[in-house]
């Protein structure tokens, strides 16, 4: 009887355990997507206020 319990108790420990390792791969992922994408919404944002700011100048010019 305890053979069976110990090994559905190493069982879940590894499943438990690959869980854990998958947290961390997509945490890490996550974390390396993040730098790219502020950095292109930066971008982003500094060619959208050159366009508005071209806009009102033209405009305010007519």
């Amino acid at each position: 009887m305890s053979t069976s319990t110990e090994n559905t108790t190493s069982t879940e420990s590894g499943t438990s355990i690959w869980k854990i390792v998958a947290i961390v791969i997509a945490i890490l992922v996550v974390v390396s997507l993040i730098g790219p994408i502020v950095k292109a919404v930066f971008w982003l944002g500094l060619l959208a206020l050159a366009v508005v700011g071209a806009y009102s100048l033209l405009k305010a010019k007519r």
